[in-house]
């Protein structure tokens, strides 16, 4: 009997200790959050289009055209997950290219890197 109540006093302390743990682990989660803030990923990228500056006007193709969207996962794997850099070569395109669609913007950057890491 003596080591029935033993036994369970010690599973009860190992619960307790359990149960702090993972207290523990999630302060230390909540503190490596505000010390280390999460950078945007491709999947929260795609979901929230960037919009046009003011005076800039994007076709509905650059929002809803599925050869899009693959183009610029193309994009953005060929720059490891740089969505800046992706950003400033399209605009780049845009200003020494006016008037093009939005897949021709993708397909030169694209062909442009491809042309580059030859």
């Amino acid at each position: 009997m003596d080591s029935l109540i033993n036994i369970l006093y010690l599973i009860r302390n190992l619960i307790v200790g359990i149960v702090r743990l993972m207290y523990l682990l999630e302060q230390l989660q909540l503190t490596l959050q505000k010390l280390f803030p999460r950078r945007q990923t491709q999947a929260s990228y795609q979901s929230t289009p960037p919009r046009p500056k003011s005076g800039q006007k994007w076709s509905r193709s650059y929002l809803n055209d599925p050869k899009n969207r693959q183009l610029q996962q193309d994009l953005i794997a060929m720059l490891r997950g740089d969505i800046g850099t992706a950003k400033r070569l399209l605009w780049h395109e845009r200003q020494r290219h006016p008037g093009n669609s939005d897949n021709w913007y993708l397909e030169k950057v694209i062909g442009d890197l491809e042309r580059d890491r030859r």
